[in-house]
């Protein structure tokens, strides 16, 4: 096997396993969300092994990127608890975290959200 190198959110490649923070294969990513324009990443769309769906990976709980593996700072039952990836969901910065409050990607609100 290939050393493993850290890279940047627009090198990962679909297919790259995901690990959660207690060791464990979750699943691989499905897609990388972010904003080349901005140069904004906003997390992964991780295909989960053995649920069948896809989940978001906010980049909030991406501890790390590598060539060979993205580490996820979500354990195996964190991941499995996240709401389905809803591709038509939108984000928008905001105040997170729930003891040490810092910026990062929050899903709008349906009343959030403009008709049209």
């Amino acid at each position: 096997m290939p050393d493993s190198q850290p890279i940047a959110w627009r090198s990962v490649v679909y297919g790259t396993s995901v690990i959660s923070s207690d060791d464990q294969t979750v699943g691989e990513v499905h897609e990388v969300l972010g904003s080349d324009v901005d140069d904004i990443f906003h997390g992964l769309r991780v295909a989960l092994h053995g649920g069948h769906r896809d989940v978001m990976l906010s980049s909030d709980d991406v501890t790390s990127l590598t060539t060979t593996e993205v580490r996820a700072g979500l354990t195996r039952s964190d991941l499995d608890a996240l709401p389905a990836y809803d591709e038509t969901a939108s984000y928008h910065v905001a105040s997170v975290g729930l003891f040490r409050k810092h910026l990062g990607w929050k899903k709008d609100s349906e009343s959030d959200e403009e008709s049209g």
